[in-house]
C-alpha cells in the first residue's frame, strides 16, 4: 500500500513538474517557440497539425474569423496527460485581446491530437 502511494506521488510530481514547464504567457510561449521552430521534429510535427486542422477545418468552425479584424497570432501550448494515448491544447495564447480572439481561444482549447515529439510544445499559429 505504502509503495502505491509513493509510486502516485512520483507521478503526481512528475506531472505536476511539466506542467510548471509549460508556458503562461504569449511571450514566455513566443520564445519557448522560437526555440523549436526550426528543428526538423518541429517542422513535421507543424505540417501533420496543419492538415489536421484543415481537415476538420478547426479555424473555421467557430466562425471566428468574422468577429474583429486584423490578424491574431496564436500560441498552442500542447501537452500530453498521463496515461492518455493523445496529447491535448492545454493552452492558447493570443497576442490581442478581442472577440477574434477569444473564439480561437475556445476553439482550440481541449482539442485532442497526436503527443508532439517533445514537450513542452508551443506550436504558433497566425490567423488573418
Amino acid at each position: 500500500m505504502q509503495r502505491q502511494f509513493v509510486a502516485l506521488l512520483v507521478i503526481l510530481t512528475a506531472a505536476t513538474a511539466l506542467a510548471a514547464d509549460a508556458p503562461q504567457t504569449f511571450t514566455a510561449a513566443k520564445a519557448v517557440w522560437e526555440k523549436s521552430k526550426d528543428r526538423a521534429a518541429y517542422q513535421t510535427y507543424a505540417s501533420e497539425f496543419a492538415q489536421f486542422n484543415n481537415h476538420f477545418r478547426l479555424d473555421e468552425k467557430d466562425g471566428c474569423y468574422t468577429l474583429a479584424s486584423g490578424p491574431v497570432n496564436l500560441m498552442l501550448v500542447i501537452s500530453k496527460p498521463a496515461g492518455d494515448a493523445f496529447a491535448v491544447v492545454e493552452r492558447v495564447l493570443t497576442d490581442v485581446d478581442n472577440a477574434k480572439s477569444r473564439c480561437f481561444k475556445k476553439s482550440y482549447s481541449g482539442v485532442r491530437t497526436k503527443v508532439p515529439p517533445f514537450l513542452p510544445f508551443v506550436l504558433q499559429m497566425g490567423m488573418g
